[in-house]
């Protein structure tokens, strides 16, 4: 499996979890030497970590917008 990789900092949330996808597959498909899982699996949390903060600034932003609005549009 190819570890190289951009920063996750770098990455938007599709990037991210296309990667993610991609060392799912690879850890199931139990191919790797154990350091390569290993790296794998620290890559796969990164991501993960990625993900989640990058969701939660989406809520954040979503929250921001729809905070200002009157009742009868917020349903």
């Amino acid at each position: 499996m190819d570890l190289t990789h951009e920063a996750s900092d770098d990455l938007s949330l599709e990037g991210s979890l296309a990667e993610l996808e991609k060392i799912v597959r690879a850890l199931e498909e139990g191919d790797l030497t154990l350091e390569e899982s290993l790296k794998a699996f620290e890559r796969g949390v990164s991501l993960v970590r990625r993900c989640n903060a990058l969701l939660d600034g989406a809520e954040q932003r979503i929250e921001i917008l729809t905070g200002d609005l009157p009742e009868d549009l917020e349903r």
